[in-house]
């Protein structure tokens, strides 16, 4: 939420610069000159400007004013820093302010974007950032990945259209070739929606990378019992897969007081586990319950013969007032928890003002399966099948898992809203037979060509090469099809001088070991790989018979 609140802020201090200088003509204007008399106090503006510019993906916003025109004829903007997306304040015929979202349009030497009234994007109004302003900060974000992306070396539109994609129909499938590039093109897909740079996706919350492969199973995806060392022996709990943890982490942060609730419980939670265990009183009874931390990060109570855990949704819902549980169930040492949270760990009172979510900033969540054909998927979804369903997402998709009767709380579990899916897949893989029907229909399948792919590589020459290849496999003479041709992935290593691959190498160990496993069994695989050999020398020959 913070930087929501900011954008608003920071679009409500660059109007207030406007109307306090709209008649100014050819001196230049910085924040750092900003003067008391401008409707805010100057020192308030100067004390909070370099919180309200920085936002959580490394950038700041900066105000421009270009000398020697009148801000009323629009040479002012507000743009995120190192790229081309601005944001305009100018007037219209009525003198009504009018915020803009535009980029330089260099072909037809002008400005081009969206305009939004000040009154409709709610500034000025006191109230948390409405819809449409936060659809204008998303809509911003997505040019500042645009541009930087630009920067670095080209602008990967396709990312950019299945981005769109997967925000209607919430799972989406990459299929094609080998080596044309899904997962990297799935990482942009989420670097572009999340608006975090797809080398630092690790660190974000937002993102989960998971491969699958025939060992892969539903307790490694959902739930399941793990091995833990209790008293110094060997038993077993219960514990959360990747994928259903991610989805309650997900379900956390849709609540926009998440974040200073997180904080204290992760502080408090490491605290314990370093400690062993924590004595918490209960008011009421007057009982002490001492608790350690288990696999899953829970509070387990000690020296009681049947295991009680205390989850961090548990708590989280008390701290806002709700049961804990829907049955009920151990209410009042939730409530004693909540209670020493705030006594010990300055937890602050649960804002009751502020609703669950002002549903104008649910983080979107994705997880990427990679490989999902290599996986027995029915398997592994188990009944998840039914709550990945883009129509059951949410409390009406929602299941009791296998599992449920050995976890504490016994709640069913759903698949928040703001929970994506990408997974990749080759079509050609052995195993893709696997990826039954009632799955397919869930997901919308995208094929990411060979063609595609070539916006990887840099070297003319190197596409020729990869082109001619590709050319040859769908000949008449091989007879294979598209799903066949090879992807830029792996003629990169032709561009890359650290590897130091030539083109004689690239062959003899990675694209004629593939290509013979293609005819595996065919009587004429010879000649058909002396057919695709030939094709991807030809520059080599071509250039040889010039002489």
């Amino acid at each position: 939420m913070d930087d929501l609140v900011n954008f608003k802020k920071m679009l409500e201090f660059f109007v207030h610069i406007m109307r306090a200088n709209n008649n100014a003509n050819s001196e230049e204007f910085y924040p750092n000159e900003i003067k008391s008399g401008m409707g805010y106090q100057g020192k308030n503006f100067q004390k909070n400007y370099s919180e309200w510019r920085q936002f959580s993906n490394g950038h700041t916003m900066d105000v421009t004013v270009q000398a020697g025109f009148p801000l009323f004829n629009k040479s002012s903007y507000l743009h995120w820093s190192d790229t081309g997306a601005n944001i305009r304040v100018h007037w219209n015929q009525n003198k009504t302010e009018i915020a803009s979202l535009q980029q330089w349009d260099n072909a037809n030497n002008k400005w081009i974007g969206k305009e939004y009234s000040v009154d409709e994007l709610g500034l000025f109004d006191g109230n948390e950032p409405n819809d449409l302003l936060s659809d204008l900060f998303h809509d911003y974000e997505q040019l500042m990945l645009i541009e930087l992306e630009s920067r670095r070396g080209g602008v990967n539109m396709k990312a950019t259209e299945l981005a769109e994609k997967l925000k209607q129909n919430y799972n989406l499938i990459l299929r094609g070739a080998p080596g044309t590039g899904k997962t990297y093109l799935a990482k942009e897909i989420v670097s572009s929606i999340i608006g975090v740079p797809r080398e630092e996706l690790a660190s974000s919350d937002q993102f989960e990378f998971v491969q699958f492969h025939p060992s892969y199973d539903y307790t490694d995806f959902v739930e399941g019992l793990r091995p833990v060392q209790i008293n110094g022996q060997v038993g077993f709990e219960p514990k959360n897969g990747t994928f259903k943890e991610f989805c309650k982490n997900a379900l956390l942060q849709q609540n926009d007081q998440f974040d200073s609730f997180d904080n204290v419980w992760e502080n408090f939670i490491n605290n314990v586990d370093e400690a062993g265990e924590v004595v918490i009183p209960q008011v009421r009874s007057e009982r002490e319950m001492t608790y350690s931390v288990n696999s899953n990060r829970n509070l387990k109570e000690e020296n009681v013969s049947s295991v009680h855990t205390l989850t961090k949704e548990n708590i989280f819902r008390v701290w806002q007032g709700l049961k804990g549980r829907e049955s009920g169930g151990h209410q009042s040492r939730m409530i004693a928890v909540v209670n020493y949270l705030k006594d010990q760990y300055n937890l602050p009172d649960y804002d009751m003002s502020h609703g669950k979510h002002t549903g104008v900033n649910d983080k979107y969540y994705i997880f990427v399966i990679d490989e999902i054909n290599r996986g027995e998927i029915s398997k592994i979804f188990g009944e998840l099948f039914f709550s990945i369903d883009p129509e059951y997402r949410g409390v009406t998709g929602s299941v009791s898992t296998q599992y449920a009767n050995l976890f504490e709380e016994s709640e069913k579990f759903y698949v928040p809203e703001n929970v994506y899916i990408i997974g990749t897949m080759n079509d050609i893989d052995r195993s893709v037979d696997t990826f039954d029907f009632a799955m397919r229909r869930r997901f919308s399948f995208e094929e990411i060509t060979a063609a595609d792919s070539q916006v990887m590589l840099k070297s003319d020459e190197v596409k020729r090469r990869m082109t001619a290849l590709n050319d040859a496999i769908i000949s008449p003479e091989v007879s294979l099809s598209t799903d066949y041709q090879i992807g830029a992935s792996y003629f990169r290593a032709l561009e890359d001088e650290s590897k130091n691959i030539g083109v004689d190498e690239l062959w003899q160990n990675k694209l004629k070991p593939l290509l013979k496993d293609y005819f595996r069994g065919e009587r004429n695989a010879e000649h058909k790989l002396e057919i695709l050999e030939s094709a991807y020398f030809m520059d080599d020959v071509d250039d040889s018979s010039e002489g």
